[in-house]
């Protein structure tokens, strides 16, 4: 019998040792029991559709078209030119749009995908004074 008796019936230990001792056990037997996987293996995501060469070449053709619209109204608003007509870079943002929204995860140039690309144009062209309206076009793609 030992000397010391604690009131709870603790037998000489004291609670402040055998605490430790339990949470490692029981850590230990979570850590055994989160071992190993018993899920189904995942197949892994098909690789994004690519744009065709002729779709790659009509996305570019229609951005500069965009920007060389841009560079026009620049120069109108600088007072070197007329006005130039709006008519063909709406056509190239509605085709812009029209990709990213057929095939918006399809890679463009490097990791830029269709959509990505109408959204990258919108946002260049927000805040400047080529035109609203393009960034209204090119939206209707995202």
């Amino acid at each position: 019998m030992p000397f010391f008796r604690h009131p709870l019936g603790y037998a000489g230990n004291t609670p402040g040792v055998a605490a430790p001792k339990l949470l490692v056990a029981v850590l230990a037997l979570a850590l055994l029991a989160g071992c190993g996987n018993d899920a189904a293996p995942t197949t892994p995501a098909p690789a994004p559709e690519s744009l065709t060469a002729q779709e790659r070449a009509g996305a570019e053709r229609a951005v500069a078209e965009i920007r060389s619209y841009c560079r026009g109204v620049a120069r109108y608003l600088a007072g070197r030119r007329d006005q130039p007509p709006v008519e063909g870079a709406v056509a190239a943002a509605r085709r812009i749009a029209a990709i990213a929204r057929a095939k918006p995860e399809a890679s463009y140039r490097g990791s830029q995908r269709a959509r990505d690309l109408a959204a990258d144009l919108a946002e260049d062209l927000e805040g400047t004074n080529c035109s609203q309206r393009l960034v209204a076009e090119l939206a209707r793609g995202l």
